[in-house]
């Protein structure tokens, strides 16, 4: 036991004397720079900056912060210095010069979970390559009938599968939806596959670790996230084994057709963009699925003029006639909905970056070498730009200056690729949510950022299908 005490001991001293240092280094740079806390030795205040709050707030740390030193301020943050930034024109300035003032830098520890060519981690011509590939798939699938009929046919099998309940973990059904669909669209892998539910149970793990702390020991989250990334990779390299072996690349015309029969891909740069497509596709499109029916179920004004919109789509439908592209372009106010649920909810808090060089903002100067976080979050509640910004309101989004007000699908080079699929998604699932279901949220129920979001109780729903005229659930 008191063997390991001298390690313990090197390892404070040395966090102690690094410390000690970037407290010299940042005396020695100009006034100008922000003002702010460099926080405990070793752990900086990542601990503080990470601390679990209702996601439809900034936190007690950036309040806090922001209130003492000003938006824009200093810290250590993920074993860095750090500058945060909760200005709106300056995070603009951030994302909108990728690769020229700053670049994406995630912590080393993520690269284990992500993967070296993941679309969060690389840059450059790498970056540029495999986005254009899933931005043209995506493209090309937002409208197509097929897709549309897809999304459609898994949200009503979805609802049907409710008829009999009286309660149900909406966060968990909506996890599973998205995972089918992306399975489905990406890889033609049934719902009822065992494998659908293999890959679920990996994306399961996976997330719990994707930012918890970075200790490889086992049993610990991150280690198990890294073994799950390893699995979900395992089981994209046989099934591209199995289409070359049995030549189906251009049989199915799914996302991993169109890779395998047109780009010149290596099969680890094939199976990271898959994956970053599955993780994007299930996770993040889930969780705003879940903070819209969360926030409907506190505006019952909002609901019921959603309700209003989707009756006007219907009513213009033949019985159990599907919804189609255009259908999905009246429904303005659904994705109105859509808007301020994530401005509100904030599916994502903050991304990384670090300065390529020397620069100064507003009379800050950032050094180069220091991470800078854009915080999206902070922006999203600024007084300065939005009216009674705490207030879930969809009409703000009728003023088109709002949009030029929010970064929810980040920004730049690296705007997410996917925002318009899942925006699809979300306003064809909604339009059967509505007209077929009214639900109750428990009061303890609430969303909180650890920075991803979670539901303390999973979002567990009391529901109770409406009466359609046949008695069934309107299809």
């Amino acid at each position: 036991m008191f063997g390991f005490f001298p390690l313990i001991l090197s390892a404070f001293l040395l966090g102690l004397g690094f410390y000690l240092l970037l407290q010299v280094l940042a005396r020695k740079k100009p006034a100008n720079l922000p003002r702010g806390s460099m926080g405990w030795p070793l752990f900086g205040e990542t601990l503080g900056f990470l601390k679990p709050h209702s996601s439809n707030s900034m936190g007690s740390f950036l309040q806090e912060h922001c209130s003492r030193y000003g938006r824009v301020f200093k810290s250590h943050l993920f074993g860095s210095p750090t500058i945060v930034s909760c200005d709106h024109e300056l995070n603009m300035v951030v994302l909108q010069n990728e690769e020229k003032l700053f670049k994406v830098s995630y912590p080393r520890a993520m690269h284990g979970i992500l993967g070296k060519f993941s679309l969060l981690i690389v840059s450059g011509d790498v970056h540029k390559k495999l986005r254009n590939i899933g931005v043209s798939f995506i493209t090309s699938s937002k409208s197509n009938p097929e897709f549309l009929d897809c999304v459609e046919k898994m949200t009503i099998s979805m609802m049907n599968s409710w008829k009999n309940c009286k309660e149900i973990g909406f966060y968990k059904e909506v996890k599973k939806f998205t995972l089918n669909l992306m399975v489905k669209h990406l890889l033609s892998i049934e719902p009822e596959e065992p494998l659908t539910f293999k890959i679920l149970e990996d994306f399961l793990t996976y997330m719990k670790g994707f930012v918890s702390l970075p200790v490889y020991l086992p049993g610990t989250p991150y280690a198990s996230a890294v073994k799950a990334r390893a699995r979900l990779s395992a089981t994209v390299r046989e099934i591209i084994k199995e289409r070359r072996k049995e030549q189906l690349g251009l049989v199915k015309g799914d996302f991993l057709d169109a890779i395998l029969s047109k780009e010149n891909l290596s099969d680890e740069k094939t199976v990271s963009i898959v994956l970053d497509m599955l993780l994007a596709g299930y996770e993040t499109t889930a969780t705003l699925m879940a903070l819209i029916v969360y926030f409907l179920s506190l505006y019952p004004n909002v609901l019921a003029h959603l309700k209003q919109e989707h009756n006007a789509i219907r009513k213009n439908k033949e019985n159990g006639e599907s919804l189609n592209w255009e259908d999905y372009q009246k429904m303005e106010f659904t994705c109105n909905v859509i808007y301020e649920s994530l401005r509100c909810g904030n599916v994502v808090k903050f991304v990384h970056r670090v300065a390529l060089q020397d620069v100064k903002f507003k009379g800050y100067f950032i050094p180069s070498g220091w991470k800078i976080l854009p915080v999206l979050t902070a922006v999203h509640f600024d007084p300065s730009l939005h009216e009674n910004p705490m207030e879930f309101n969809p009409w703000r989004w009728t003023d088109k200056a709002t949009s030029k007000k929010v970064m929810p699908f980040g920004g730049g080079p690296r705007l997410c690729p996917g925002a318009d699929l899942a925006k699809v998604e979300i306003a064809f699932f909604l339009h059967h949510l509505v007209l077929n279901y009214r639900w109750k949220t428990m009061a303890d129920d609430s969303p909180l950022a650890y920075p991803y979001v979670e539901f303390r109780r999973g979002l567990l729903l009391e529901i109770e299908p409406i009466q359609a005229k046949a008695g069934k659930i309107e299809t």
